[in-house]
């Protein structure tokens, strides 16, 4: 029997005890945030509130507010930096391997996650061509983050020798299904 994300979502309430969530509003949605200038490692969302909102970010914290989560089903690193190409790709030339993890409340949900340049690894990668891929689809049910915990992605960049390296005006994006606040009245 296959597990939908709704599903997921729902066990995780219970788990939790946030038996309001099931009367929530249910939608796609994804979060942002971006590490400005040139950097060779950095945590994205823990600042978010110090970033321009829609051109850096589209959040004002990194945590969710009462009755709304989101199941992380893909995530990507993308260049805000180029306009005409907006893949991992252009981020430099050299950027071979990404190494990053997720952490959820004081949780390392995900840890040295391995992305690299043309090859498919412990993810499904989608867009790009096969020397840049930009979004990895999540193996599974996905990742819940609860209402009211805080959350970061931590990553570092290295080149095809291994080597750190600083890329510029990297954006992590998290995206999947969401549970938005719902009042089930006018107002």
């Amino acid at each position: 029997m296959a597990i939908s994300p709704q599903d997921k979502i729902m066990y995780v309430a219970n788990k939790l005890g946030l038996s309001s969530l099931k009367y929530m509003q249910a939608t796609t949605g994804a979060v942002y945030d971006t590490l400005p200038g040139s950097v060779s490692q950095g945590e994205f969302f823990t600042n978010a509130s110090q970033h321009v909102f829609v051109n850096e970010t589209n959040l004002t914290d990194n945590e969710f507010e009462v009755n709304e989560a989101l199941l992380i089903e893909s995530m990507g690193f993308i260049s805000m930096a180029n306009d005409q190409n907006s893949s991992i790709t252009a981020l430099a030339s050299n950027v071979a391997k990404i190494v990053f993890q997720v952490v959820i409340g004081n949780k390392v949900v995900l840890k040295d996650m391995l992305w690299t340049k043309g090859i498919d690894g412990a993810f499904v990668a989608q867009g790009g061509t096969n020397t840049g891929r930009t979004f990895m689809d999540m193996e599974g049910v996905g990742i819940l983050i609860p209402p009211q915990v805080k959350y970061h992605v931590s990553a570092q960049y290295f080149d095809y020798n291994g080597n750190p390296i600083s890329v510029s005006d990297i954006a992590c994006v998290l995206y999947g299904t969401q549970v938005l606040l719902n009042f089930n009245t006018s107002i």
